[in-house]
C-alpha cells in the first residue's frame, strides 16, 4: 500500500471523528446556553405581580417596554399580587 493511501487511510476517518465531535458539542452548549436563558427568564417577576394583565396588547401598564422581558427581573414596581382565598 503506497503512503498516500495509507495517510488517507488515517486522515479521512479522524476527518470524520472531529466532524462529529465538533457537531455533537455544537449541540451540547446550544442546549447549555438555552438551559441557562430559561433560568433567566424564569427569574421575571412578572406573572406574579399586581399590575400584570396578560393582555396581549398591553401586559404592564405601569412599563409596558420592560414587561414579560429580562429587563423586568429588578423592576421596581414590582408589588406581590392578591390571589385571595382561591389559590391559597
Amino acid at each position: 500500500m503506497p503512503a498516500a493511501n495509507l495517510l488517507l487511510a488515517v486522515l479521512v476517518p479522524l476527518g470524520i471523528w472531529a466532524m462529529v465531535l465538533a457537531f455533537v458539542l455544537a449541540v451540547l452548549l446550544a442546549i447549555n446556553d438555552g438551559l441557562q436563558r430559561l433560568r433567566r427568564l424564569h427569574q421575571v417577576p412578572c406573572f406574579r405581580c399586581r399590575y400584570y394583565t396578560g393582555s396581549p396588547y398591553l401586559k404592564c401598564p405601569v412599563r409596558p417596554l420592560d414587561a414579560a422581558s429580562e429587563a423586568a427581573i429588578h423592576c421596581t414596581d414590582y408589588e406581590t399580587a392578591d390571589l385571595g382565598p382561591l389559590h391559597s
